[in-house]
């Protein structure tokens, strides 16, 4: 990738050889749209992505989220579909809907684990699982714990994608409910990131120019 083609300047990569390779890939990661269409992705790799997702902080390390993928050729056909027609799903040959938890269906078995591992006694493992499992019975407080932590997830999926040299773009522009229907969802389970992933068909457009540090970031208040 170019210099131009990761939208910056000289001055903000010019020690890129001293720093670790991760901050390099936040940097030159791109949403591409150019697969290879050709080319499958290999159910090692397709695993392996999951597996980085996976190790997304989390609240309480709940872990709240899931992924189904989808790799058949009709069922793609669908999916392009209930993505409004985004043609780039079909073309990297395998869809992976992100998916988080709205209730804590994890809870007694993560905070066993953080008695077993000496890092909460039984009374505060208890006092701090009924909290979380409190705080998920409410609707909108429940659903925003699974978008937000699945959104990590989402995010590490798609660096580890780059950091393999495929091409990745996430997405939330989809029917929710139709998606959700078509993939069997539960209930209880809420769709929050669409991600297009696959082999790589060559370069992609000049990123468009991010907003200077000096514009986003607030010190002490907005």
């Amino acid at each position: 990738m170019t210099l131009q083609q990761t939208g910056l300047d000289e001055s903000t990569i010019a020690h890129d050889e001293e720093i670790p390779e991760a901050i390099r890939a936040i940097r030159t990661r791109r949403s591409g749209h150019n697969f290879d269409a050709d080319t499958e992705l290999d159910d090692e790799t397709l695993e392996a992505l999951i597996r980085d997702a996976a190790l997304a902080p989390s609240s309480y390390n709940l872990q709240p989220w899931e992924f189904v993928a989808v790799q058949d050729d009709d069922r793609l056909e669908e999916v392009v579909e209930l993505a409004y027609g985004q043609e780039h799903v079909r073309e990297a040959g395998t869809a992976v809907l992100v998916v988080g938890h709205t209730e804590a269906e994890t809870a007694d078995r993560v905070f066993d684990q953080w008695e077993e591992a000496g890092r909460m006694d039984e009374e505060a493992a208890e006092q701090t699982k009924a909290q979380t499992v409190e705080m998920y019975d409410d609707d909108r407080m429940g659903r925003d714990y699974g978008v937000r932590n699945a959104s990590l997830a989402a995010q590490n999926l798609l660096l580890s994608a780059h950091a393999r040299g495929l091409t990745a773009t996430p997405m939330i522009g989809f029917d929710a409910a139709g998606l959700s229907e078509f993939l069997e969802l539960p209930d209880d389970k809420v769709p929050v990131m669409l991600i297009a992933v696959g082999p790589s068909g060559g370069e992609e457009p000049d990123r468009l120019p991010r907003r200077d540090v000096d514009e986003i970031l607030h010190r002490e208040s907005y």
